[in-house]
């Protein structure tokens, strides 16, 4: 029987509560500590080799990382993927069981786990038209959380307005 006829074992409320609490609990326990280990342990060894123990260039978070050369007034960096920008779109899809939704967001956060460090890098080298992508790389994610969120609140009111 597909999924979407499947009639919901609780009220949708409850799912949206069930699904969020799953997802907090998840990110809590298991991807945020997998998230700092990959900064710290991986990202930060590669930076701080790149631009020598001594720089100030860079500034480390633990699940940031910001690079501000000299003669640049505002900082260029990254967030590691898969935090919690991800994680609030994604409980909602799982509620309203929108797939392809979450499919598109998870490959979005795999090109995030990819480009932007990889323009870190060569912005660090003094490739200055990589700053202004991470300067872009910034709004448009974003934007593309908020359109996320957009569309998984929306499928929320249209599943409730259905009396699901």
């Amino acid at each position: 029987m597909d999924s979407k006829k499947w009639p919901g074992r609780y009220p949708l409320p409850l799912q949206v509560l069930l699904s969020l609490t799953a997802c907090s609990l998840l990110y809590i326990i298991i991807i945020r500590p997998v998230r700092i280990e990959l900064n710290t342990g991986v990202l930060i060894p590669a930076f701080i080799s790149l631009a020598g123990p001594d720089s100030d260039t860079i500034m480390f978070m633990e699940r940031r990382i910001e690079i501000q050369p000299q003669g640049y007034d505002r900082s260029r960096g990254f967030g590691i993927p898969f935090g919690g920008y991800f994680w609030l779109p994604l409980a909602l899809f799982i509620t309203i069981r929108n797939k392809k939704a979450a499919i598109i967001l998870s490959l979005y956060h795999l090109f995030l786990a990819i480009i932007p460090p990889l323009l870190g890098l060569l912005f660090l080298r003094q490739v200055h038209w990589a700053g202004t992508l991470l300067r872009l790389n910034e709004i448009l994610f974003h934007i593309f959380f908020l359109i996320a969120l957009f569309i998984g609140l929306k499928g929320i009111v249209e599943e409730w307005a259905r009396g699901r």
